[in-house]
């Protein structure tokens, strides 16, 4: 697998030079702007695999860019981490509800953020190459547990490796009420805390993702989350 580009957006000269010279020894090429304007002309004139995004820039909350790329159909598959001191649990509510795939505070130890990078990177398959996706089988979900590979009515679904843990949990347990706390602690794993308004972003994010079979998807009032059992099973 060759060189994956990264989409820096900071006006931090100096945090952007640190990223960079985090990401180097992975593979991983940076391209870097300072304002949200061009973040978003350079991902429009070549799609990153990833972008880094802080919430905090000159002409733009970062979160209105992060929702403008994601209405943006050349860009809406393509992952987002923040990167950001803006780092309370509202913070990170609202990123995850605008499009975030994973969040990660200032000041960064950059081992962590090398790793996270990465993790997320798996989860998306490279721009060119991509292989063929399965023949569609009779049930309306599906994720192969080995790839990880997600498939929704017959289309491939690109999830964060949070988002298959999480759906991963709903479809062992389909038909079954899912409580929030055990999706909390599916998360967790080491991992800084989650809290349910989170899972619920990583949910609400996970509907959109699946388009038409988002209504599989059921939300149980008070208690938490219930895959359907017909999702799963032959139509």
């Amino acid at each position: 697998m060759g060189f994956r580009v990264v989409l820096v957006v900071d006006e931090d000269d100096d945090v952007r030079a640190e990223i960079r010279e985090c990401l180097a020894n992975r593979q991983i090429s940076c391209r870097e702007a300072a304002t949200a304007r061009d973040a978003l002309r350079s991902a429009l004139e070549d799609p990153p695999d990833l972008i880094l995004l802080d919430l905090m820039l000159p002409d733009q909350s970062g979160l209105g860019l992060c929702r403008t790329v994601r209405e943006c159909p050349p860009l809406a598959a393509t992952p987002i981490i923040v990167l950001t001191s803006r780092a309370s649990e509202m913070d990170r509510v609202l990123a995850f509800e605008s499009g975030a795939d994973d969040f990660l505070a200032k000041p960064f130890y950059p081992p962590e953020l090398g790793a996270r990078v990465s993790a997320v990177l798996r989860g998306f398959v490279a721009r060119t190459g991509e292989p063929a996706a399965p023949e569609r089988t009779d049930s309306a979900i599906q994720l192969d547990p080995r790839t990880g590979r997600v498939i929704a009515d017959g289309r491939r679904v690109e999830l964060t490796p949070r988002e298959r843990e999480l759906l991963s949990a709903l479809i062992a347990q389909a038909g079954r009420v899912v409580r929030r706390s055990q999706l909390i602690d599916r998360l967790q794993a080491g991992r800084e805390p989650r809290s349910e308004r989170a899972i619920d972003a990583h949910i609400k994010s996970i509907r959109r993702k699946l388009g038409p079979a988002r209504n599989y998807v059921e939300t149980v009032r008070g208690v938490g989350y219930r895959l359907a059992e017909r999702a799963i099973e032959p139509r």
